[in-house]
């Protein structure tokens, strides 16, 4: 059995030996050393747990105080968890298709849609390949607040900066399938100390100061509740698991670098496949392997490896086909994203797959088609 993702924790380590013997085991000293590297390594003022993705874009929306006919335009072919926080705070969900060669979402077909309602556009780094910020920052207006939904990639520079440079917020996933994990958990860094300020709040039932900050050199600090909120700050425990990966991230994307490689110097010789095109970038994070075949082969595949023991996945079906977005947002024109979520097949790809595992994989595709 191949399976479609292991992490590379180090079993034998004891991520959380210290945190166990402290006094704080929820949002405390842990997770802010997590915060202050984070800080560091994206060049932000302010950077803030969260104990999932979606979590994290929920307390962004909602310390954007949007309306019932405010808009947030996002791609349509990606994780659903994407529309459906802006279902969630009750804002409405404008789709961009997106381009045919990168599967990024398409910025002129972004911009097209682009009305007076329009609050926020949240662009995704699909698969770890790095969207241009930049260029869609130039076409809009200076109003509209950029979330870089960066699930997919915890590196990468483009146009010499680190992804972040050219967005008002960047969003990271910890979940458990992530090349950086703590089972579940997300993280969100930004400039802006006012939205900072008001998102940890939010984070925290709205609370005005996390419990291990009520009590300095042995003074009582009040706290209050300006705003209601939520519970959505992740714990010292789950803290402890990332420190020592976003230290060391650079060694994890450059295996995963090697792996992603191997694969597309072998299927490249196969006429039924199609990659994603790479958009010009700087140690770009490799987040998934993806491919695409011709719809009429694309589930004939998925079962033929499943089959032969190799487990794969579909990232992602276009959101505009799923039953409740179809019946609620009708006539809604994304023709490549609809056909790539036809097509595409993540294949295995995580730190600790090996040569000859690669090899079996690449030759049982390379099977499907000689038959």
């Amino acid at each position: 059995m191949i399976p479609f993702f292991k992490h590379s924790l180090i079993k034998n380590k004891n991520y959380i030996k210290k945190t166990l013997a402290s006094s704080y085991l929820t949002s405390g000293p842990v997770c802010e050393k997590a915060e202050k590297l984070l800080k560091i390594k994206f060049k932000k003022k302010y950077a803030i747990l969260t104990n999932s993705w979606t979590n994290g874009l929920i307390t962004i929306l909602l310390s954007l105080n949007l309306k019932p006919d405010d808009e947030v335009i996002v791609p349509a072919c990606t994780f659903v968890a994407c529309a459906n926080v802006i279902e969630m705070v009750g804002a409405k969900v404008v789709f961009a298709d997106i381009d045919p060669s990168t599967k990024l979402m398409n910025i002129n077909d972004c911009v097209k849609k682009i009305t007076k309602k329009t609050k926020v556009i949240m662009p995704v780094h699909l698969y770890g390949n790095l969207f241009q910020t930049k260029n869609l920052k130039k076409k809009i207006r200076k109003n509209i607040i950029i979330i870089e939904d960066s699930a997919h990639a915890f590196c990468g520079e483009y146009h010499n900066n680190i992804i972040g440079k050219y967005s008002d917020f960047l969003v990271f996933s910890f979940y458990a399938t992530k090349s950086i994990t703590c089972g579940e958990g997300g993280a969100i860094v930004t400039n802006n100390k006012f939205l900072s300020e008001k998102i940890r709040s939010i984070a925290n039932n709205g609370m005005s100061k996390p419990a291990f900050k009520r009590f300095v050199n042995n003074k009582y600090i009040p706290w209050d509740v300006n705003q209601y909120g939520f519970k959505s700050n992740l714990s010292d425990i789950n803290a402890s698991v990332l420190i020592d990966q976003i230290k060391n991230y650079d060694k994890i994307a450059r295996i995963k670098k090697k792996i992603f490689l191997k694969y597309k110097k072998s299927l490249s010789v196969i006429k039924g496949i199609s990659f994603p095109k790479e958009i010009p970038n700087k140690n770009r994070d490799y987040y998934l392997f993806p491919i695409g075949v011709q719809s009429k082969h694309r589930n004939k595949l998925i079962e033929y490896l499943l089959e032969k023991k190799i487990f794969v996945t579909v990232n992602f079906k276009s959101i505009t086909e799923l039953k409740y977005y179809k019946k609620k947002y009708k006539n809604v024109d994304c023709i490549n994203s609809k056909e790539w979520g036809n097509q595409q097949i993540s294949l295995p790809f995580h730190v600790k797959l090996r040569d000859r595992e690669i090899l079996k994989i690449t030759n049982v595709i390379k099977n499907y088609f000689k038959n």
